[in-house]
C-alpha cells in the first residue's frame, strides 16, 4: 500500500510530515502546535486513533498478521507535539497487541542525530541522543 492510500483520511500526516521537503505543499501547512490535533471538524486524539486502526484489528481477528512497519515524525514538527502523538499511538498499538518499528533510528525521524532544534540532546558516543523520545519508546 502506498503512502497516499495508507494515509488517506489520516490528518496527522500533516503532523508527521510537516515541512518534509519530499511532500509537495507541506511547507504551506499550519504548524502542528498541539496533540490532540484539531483538523476542521475532526479531533484527532487517542480515541480517534483507536477508530482509525479498528479495520486493521478486524483483519487481525481474521488471521492476518499486523505490525506497524514504520512510524515517526519529521524533525520540523515541535518535539512536545511529537512526543504526545507518539505516546497515544504507542498506547493504542499496545492495547491492540501490535509490534512497531521506528522510522528511523538515526536521522530526521529518529532518536539519534535528528536535527530537531527544540530538543535538549544528550551526548552519546559522539551522537546527539533524544533521551525523552528514547525513554518514551522504552516505556512501551
Amino acid at each position: 500500500m502506498g503512502v497516499a492510500a495508507a494515509t488517506r483520511g489520516y490528518q496527522p500526516f500533516r503532523l508527521t510530515h510537516y515541512r518534509a521537503e519530499w511532500v509537495a505543499g507541506s511547507d504551506k501547512w499550519a504548524e502542528p502546535n498541539t496533540w490532540p490535533l484539531q483538523e476542521g471538524n475532526t479531533l484527532w486524539d487517542i480515541n480517534r486513533l483507536r477508530e482509525f486502526y479498528k479495520p486493521w484489528k478486524e483483519l487481525e481477528q481474521k488471521g492476518v498478521g499486523v505490525m506497524v512497519g514504520e512510524f515517526g515524525a519529521y524533525n520540523k514538527t515541535p518535539h512536545k507535539v511529537v512526543l504526545a502523538w507518539m505516546r497515544d499511538c504507542l498506547t493504542v498499538w499496545k492495547e491492540m497487541g501490535w509490534g512497531w518499528a521506528l522510522w528511523n533510528f538515526r536521522g530526521s525521524f529518529g532518536i539519534l542525530d535528528s536535527g530537531r532544534s527544540d530538543v535538549h540532546y544528550e551526548d552519546w558516543r559522539g551522537h546527539k541522543l533524544d533521551r525523552a523520545m528514547l525513554n518514551l519508546l522504552q516505556a512501551f
